[in-house]
């Protein structure tokens, strides 16, 4: 049964999505054992807090599969991609439809896709930092090509862009913390609330929003 809609659930609700059903059936399994999360049928996508979509290879199928989860949720999914690969395109799109972590399929277990999980539910996101070097360079390249004239005005301070700039760099937020001589609960703070500001989806979303309009 779906969650109330006004009914705070306790753990974060994951919907598993698959090329073949054997993937399928043994990760929903191994998450269906764990109480750190609540395994949901693909039907209540729209109440799912975590998406999981795995794949050998990244199509226009799976970005539409990403694309019609988040228009069911309202935006509010997040989704964690498991596949062999991802190009530099699809890797910005799938940002745009709600991905927050991806892991390489063939060095991925069980564990690790439960604990992408449960870091996406708290905003937290899981990339390669040869995947995050590529969309900051896809974005660099669009800010670059685009009229600054068609960039929405945006209003940071400068504390909020010196997080942006340390987060692009690779930095989590212990480092960042200690790097800005804050604490990491400020940190944490400070990034939410650009997220929340700005209507994006992850860290990420943040880093590539604030390259896209010329601030990074």
């Amino acid at each position: 049964m779906p969650a109330d809609k006004d009914e705070v659930r306790p753990v974060p609700g994951v919907v598993v999505q698959a090329d073949d059903l054997l993937t399928r059936d043994g990760t929903a399994a191994f998450l269906e054992a764990d109480d750190r999360v609540e395994l949901l049928p693909a039907e209540e996508v729209g109440e799912a807090d975590v998406l999981i979509v795995l794949t050998a290879s990244v199509s226009g199928k799976t970005l539409s599969l990403m694309s019609r989860a988040g228009q069911a949720s309202g935006g509010r999914i997040r989704i964690v991609l498991v596949a062999d690969h991802i190009s530099e395109q699809q890797l910005a799109l799938a940002v745009n439809h709600g991905l927050v972590s991806f892991l390489v399929r063939p060095y991925t277990s069980f564990s690790q896709i439960l604990a992408a999980s449960v870091e996406a539910h708290r905003g937290r996101a899981v990339l390669p930092p040869v995947l995050m070097n590529m969309l900051l360079d896809r974005m660099r390249s669009i800010q670059r090509t685009e009229s600054p004239s068609g960039l929405l005005p945006v209003e940071l301070s400068q504390r909020e862009v010196d997080v942006l700039q340390l987060l692009a760099e690779g930095m989590d937020t212990v480092e960042i913390a200690n790097k800005l001589s804050y604490s990491e609960r400020l940190i944490k703070s400070v990034i939410q609330a650009v997220i929340k500001r700005l209507g994006l989806r992850n860290r990420t979303h943040a880093v590539a929003y604030a390259i896209r309009m010329g601030i990074l």
